[in-house]
């Protein structure tokens, strides 16, 4: 069982819920604390990828640009791999968000400042 007594489902909605409230350290610390109870390969890729997009987020905010730069060697690999969708979340936006961040940070030197602009919510499936 995950920390506090929470089920799998529950990870992910709060999870969820601290990512759309743009509280992305919180957000990808639920990501990590869902993929430890994981056993799916696949599931544990896709909720890797969040937990990184949203540590880039936090980076960008802080301005850690090394640390930035340090998870563009893997988070584009993995962002790409992610679904339209997944447990009804829409991760299109947010795969597309780290492909254009990403495509913005040279492995090196400073990231422009326009875009440190943060990731975009994760909202459900319609349809």
């Amino acid at each position: 069982m995950a920390p506090l007594g929470m089920s799998d489902d529950e990870l992910w909605r709060a999870a969820l819920r601290h990512h759309n409230a743009c509280d992305y350290h919180e957000a990808h610390e639920l990501f990590e604390d869902l993929w430890l109870e994981l056993g799916n390969r696949a599931d544990k890729d896709i909720v890797q990828a969040l937990a990184q997009a949203d540590a880039l987020a936090v980076h960008l905010e802080t301005g850690n640009l090394r640390a930035a730069q340090r998870l563009m060697r893997q988070l584009p690999q993995l962002a790409a791999a992610l679904p339209d969708a997944w447990r009804g979340a829409e991760l299109r936006p947010l795969r597309e968000w780290v492909g254009t961040v990403g495509a913005t940070i040279p492995p090196q030197g400073d990231v422009p400042p326009a875009e440190r602009r943060p990731p975009p919510s994760i909202g459900e499936r319609s349809g």
